[in-house]
């Protein structure tokens, strides 16, 4: 042993020592210092005898005396006392059992941590080096502290002994994931071992950048090298986070979209993401499915719907799902996430302000279903996110998706630097630009990214999504700019560790186990919402869609034609194929029945009437649930019925209940027990069930719809040219508009869309047949069709013509201001062919030339 080394030891020596008399002198004044000073500075507490209740009242009513004040004082102190006795006593046993420092983490409550301390503290001046560290948890290979005076013994199996400097080169949790791992991002498993472990000399393991040759630290069981995964990589070892949150992996969110894996390995196919992202999809769905529609060239007889990726309509039923917080029915699942509640959001970083636009929605804090909080990251506060672990790259494609769907209405929308590298690790494979959506700009590297960031002509409100940069020259000028310009909403998400803002591990279950100290603290132990590759190119070819649609003329005579209808030039429908089935909206309807007692219109917003005089029908006093309002106007349209596996599907799409008969026969009683209240008794059945076929009985309800539907259905069937003109006037007649409005279900997409379409083609049929003959009346088939569909150009091209050949030439260019105000509804503009026409047919009557600015138009 050297001189310095001897001396070391004298020194550590009397710290124990002293460190131990402290304990013992503060021991001693707690266990008899504080009865000896009760006893001789308060006395007895207690009365002597027992009270009555007459004293009890009296002193209950009386004002506090200083007296009765210090004896409850007392009384606390006492208790208090004995409580830390007792604490003392199981420190001391635990002690003298194992002859070991007592395992904070295990202790409960603060006395019991106070007793722990202290009755450490004397045992580690007693026993000095002999003293064992605490026990190690069951599974795990134990730890035996052993020290530093003594010879460093070999490691055990299952534990890594922390090495001596070589070459200046430190030896770190990193590098030793990194060499018996095989991964040097495991790190924070090794940490969740030894947090807190007793060390050669007594000392605790208490930060992770702290480790000490001769340090033995327990290995995970499983420390077989992990296959590589693209998301965990990094360009350099980074050093050790901070010390992770719970370990446990949550389950699905009660809140959250998407069916969760049972194993947290499949992780890299789970669509785990916020109810924020999925109503971002959903409404741009709808916004897509209402331009796709207003391209629809009457009489075509087209019945084509908008394609849609399999992750959009999950994402979709998910939205829907959550807004029917009325599934109460028994048997109906209810412990399924069908109807979350509203979550409360933690905004990280971010002092609250959840409507900031660098705030974006990262992961939950619940590990099972249920109401819980939802975490939210500044990440402009924070000066960016690093992501590493195997589950790094799912939590960005998450973060990337929430942030482009993220709209703000002051704020331009964002938009995203991604070098190209970096964008296919992120998607698996190269994707070109054509398929990304606009806000997300390709560069070639982190650099010209960074030369994008720096430029004066950049607007606000980009996300950088790269690799972290290993030039310290780049690394400098990245940092620069998000200390900078984080108040202009310039972030960066980042695929490794980043030092000047906050780092996230992330395991493969999507748990963020470990963080930065500091501000990435409260992210410990939260799932993270996550994302597999297919899903996120899916999603990313949608967004694309929804930012760039494109025009589509269709068949027929060119737009530039100012001299014949678009919409009358069409070839007729086609016939239908013999034997083909009919949609369900055209399904044989019972006759009118004007005896009915109810009458339920489903054009518009459904509206259930009685009618105890035929003639003056009457709103029913009934607040239906949408739950019951959906299944009466899905009955509705299937006018002859519909089984219940049909049912059941439309009205429970991803999420049917165990028992489907015993809920549907709890929605009938709920609905036959509301007509009975409203009614008095004097409505019979609404709804027959017969051997699992369920309908509206024509005997009491009279539907508006039927008559619509019955009219299709002679369209179809006519075999003269007066039985289909009579046809195609009653389906226009009876057309109500949009079906069933206020209500929000997926399978009446495709039944409104069917509806509208059978309608306008009824239009363009009856304008084939009277626009030479009869142009006004034309003109007003023409404007009851604009009605049907508000954003229909090729409607509004042909109006203009008929005002044209009608002289009413001062009604084109409010015609085209009207059409400027509806597409401005679904995010467009009028297309230069319509504009060129109201042009050309303006100045062929006034020789003028039409104006089509916003000035111009408002002073027509």
């Amino acid at each position: 042993m050297t001189a310095a080394s001897g001396a070391l030891g004298i020194v550590r020596l009397l710290g124990r020592t002293v460190s131990g008399l402290l304990a013992a002198v503060l021991l001693a004044a707690l266990v008899a210092g504080l009865p000896w000073a009760l006893i001789h500075g308060v006395g007895w507490p207690l009365p002597d005898h027992v009270p009555s209740l007459d004293e009890i009242g009296t002193v209950l009513m009386a004002p506090m005396s200083s007296r009765f004040l210090l004896d409850a004082l007392a009384c606390l102190a006492w208790l208090l006392w004995l409580m830390l006795v007792l604490d003392i006593a199981v420190c001391t046993l635990d002690v003298a059992r194992g002859a070991r420092w007592p395992d904070l983490r295990l202790q409960r409550g603060p006395l019991r941590r106070v007793a722990a301390v202290l009755v450490g503290a004397v045992l580690v001046a007693v026993l000095g080096r002999t003293a064992t560290a605490a026990p190690t948890p069951a599974g795990h290979a134990p730890i035996v502290a052993a020290a530093v005076e003594q010879p460093v013994p070999a490691a055990e199996p299952g534990t890594e002994r922390v090495r001596a400097p070589e070459a200046g080169v430190h030896d770190s949790l990193w590098r030793i994931a990194q060499r018996r791992l095989g991964d040097g991002n495991r790190w924070p498993e090794i940490w969740t071992l030894n947090q807190g472990s007793s060390q050669p000399g007594g000392r605790l393991l208490t930060n992770p950048h702290l480790i000490h040759p001769g340090d033995l630290l327990r290995l995970p069981l499983s420390s077989s090298p992990a296959p590589p995964d693209r998301g965990s990589s990094t360009p350099a070892p980074p050093p050790p986070l901070a010390s992770p949150g719970p370990s446990t992996t949550p389950a699905a969110d009660a809140g959250s979209p998407g069916k969760p894996a049972d194993d947290p390995a499949c992780g890299s196919t789970e669509i785990f993401v916020s109810l924020g992202l999925a109503a971002a999809v959903s409404a741009l769905l709808v916004l897509a499915r209402r331009r796709h529609n207003a391209r629809y060239r009457p009489g075509s007889g087209r019945r084509d719907d908008l394609p849609v990726a399999p992750v959009v309509y999950q994402l979709r039923l998910a939205h829907l799902r959550a807004q029917h917080d009325e599934d109460t029915e028994p048997d109906a699942n209810p412990a399924d996430p069908a109807a979350p509640a509203e979550r409360e959001v933690r905004v990280v970083g971010g002092a609250g302000l959840k409507n900031s636009p660098s705030v974006v929605d990262i992961g939950l804090d619940v590990p099972i279903h249920g109401a819980g909080t939802q975490v939210a990251l500044d990440l402009a506060r924070v000066h960016g996110l690093g992501l590493v672990g195997p589950g790094a790259y799912a939590a960005a494609r998450a973060l990337l998706l929430t942030l482009l769907t993220t709209r703000h209405d002051d704020r331009p929308a964002p938009r995203m630097l991604v070098p190209a590298a970096d964008l296919t690790r992120l998607l698996g494979v190269p994707v070109p630009p054509a398929d990304l959506p606009d806000t997300v700009t390709v560069v070639p590297d982190v650099d010209t990214a960074l030369a994008t960031l720096e430029s004066e002509n950049t607007p606000p409100g980009y996300t950088l999504v790269a690799t972290p940069p290993t030039d310290a020259g780049q690394q400098e000028r990245l940092q620069q700019l998000l200390d900078n310009h984080a108040q202009h909403g310039l972030t960066a998400l980042l695929l490794g560790q980043w030092r000047p803002g906050v780092t996230a591990y992330v395991t493969a279950a999507g748990v963020i186990s470990a963080t930065d100290p500091g501000r990435g603290e409260p992210l410990r132990g939260i799932r993270a919402f996550t994302l597999p590759e297919t899903a996120t190119r899916d999603l990313l070819t949608f967004l694309r869609t929804t930012q760039a649609p494109t025009e589509d003329t269709g068949p027929g005579v060119p737009h530039h034609d100012p001299d014949h209808l678009e919409i009358a030039t069409n070839a007729p429908s086609p016939p239908p194929r013999a034997g083909a089935p009919e949609p369900p909206q055209a399904a044989a309807a019972p006759p009118e029945n004007a005896a009915a007692a109810l009458l339920l219109t489903v054009f518009g917003t459904p509206v259930l009437r009685w009618r105890p005089d035929p003639t003056h029908p009457q709103d029913l006093p009934v607040d239906l649930s949408s739950r019951l309002t959906e299944l009466l106007v899905f009955l509705a349209v299937h006018p002859g019925g519909a089984p219940r596996e049909s049912i059941i599907d439309a009205l429970w799409p991803h999420r049917p209940p165990r028992n489907p008969a015993s809920v549907l026969r709890t929605l009938l009683s709920r609905i036959r027990r509301a007509l009975d209240t409203a009614t008095g008794g004097a409505v019979g059945e609404l709804v027959l069930a017969e051997h699992g076929y369920y309908r509206l009985d024509p005997a009491v309800v009279q539907v508006d719809y039927w008559a619509f539907a019955d009219a299709v259905t002679r369209r179809r069937t006519a075999t003269t040219p007066e039985q289909r003109t009579d046809a195609y006037e009653a389906i226009v007649a009876h057309y109500g508009g949009f079906l069933a409005e206020g209500l929000e279900a997926e399978w009446l997409a495709a039944a409104r869309e069917a509806t509208r379409r059978d309608a306008l083609d009824a239009v363009a049929a009856l304008a084939r047949a009277r626009v030479d003959t009869d142009p006004d009346y034309t003109l007003d088939l023409l404007e009851t069709a604009r009605a049907f569909d508000p954003h229909n150009e090729l409607l509004y091209r042909d109006i203009m013509r008929l005002q044209h050949k009608l002289g009413r030439h001062d009604a084109i260019s409010r015609t085209l201001t009207l059409l400027h105000t509806r597409l401005a509804e679904i995010d467009t503009e009028p297309t230069k062919d319509t504009i060129d026409l109201a042009q050309r047919l303006r100045a062929r009557h006034t020789g003028i030339p039409l104006d089509d600015s916003p000035r111009a138009m408002a002073n027509e």
